[in-house]
């Protein structure tokens, strides 16, 4: 029996600005496409996309309709397995609620709190919900308090940071799950 639960969450609100301000960015289809068969392949039975406008979570409601329930899904039944893990909600409290779950936020930096090797993570007891950032990162002023953060990814290149998609990837390859 594993020791936890693991699931993710996509935070488009709130989220920083270049400029340092709290901020919402839209949901993109490559994310939700993307996210959910990374997730898939790791054996990550949730995903959460936060965004609180109405008209992004239609979208999202209708590109995995088309899949879970339209042509899309009659074609391609492992896209419509994937997709049947992504969940809309408004809030990253309103993720919470479903699993009672422990945050664990990312960053492209080293931030104040635990800090913990994303390796850890499967070995604590309880429901976890790895927390990314679009934008230029998560506002964590306007979040829940979370229960500590993922050592950063550091790179050796000229960016500063990977984008969600591919850092998404890495940590769960470090779960080591």
């Amino acid at each position: 029996m594993k020791a936890s639960q693991i699931a993710v969450a996509l935070v488009h609100c709130p989220v920083l600005n270049r400029k340092g301000e709290s901020s919402t960015t839209s949901i993109t289809p490559m994310d939700v496409h993307d996210f959910a068969r990374t997730c898939a392949f790791y054996g990550i039975e949730k995903v959460y996309l936060v965004h609180p406008a109405q008209g992004m979570q239609a979208m999202v409601h209708d590109l995995t309709a088309y899949w879970a329930n339209g042509e899309g899904g009659v074609r391609n039944v492992g896209r419509k397995q994937v997709l049947e893990s992504v969940c809309v909600v408004d809030s990253l409290e309103d993720a919470q609620k479903d699993a009672d779950y422990q945050l664990w936020m990312t960053s492209a930096q080293v931030e104040n709190g635990e800090m913990i090797e994303p390796s850890d993570l499967p070995e604590r007891a309880g429901n976890h919900l790895i927390v990314f950032g679009t934008g230029w990162g998560l506002d964590v002023k306007k979040l829940p308090n979370a229960n500590g953060w993922l050592s950063p990814i550091v790179g050796i290149g000229k960016v500063r940071h990977l984008s969600v998609r591919a850092a998404l990837a890495i940590y769960l390859d470090r779960l080591g799950l």
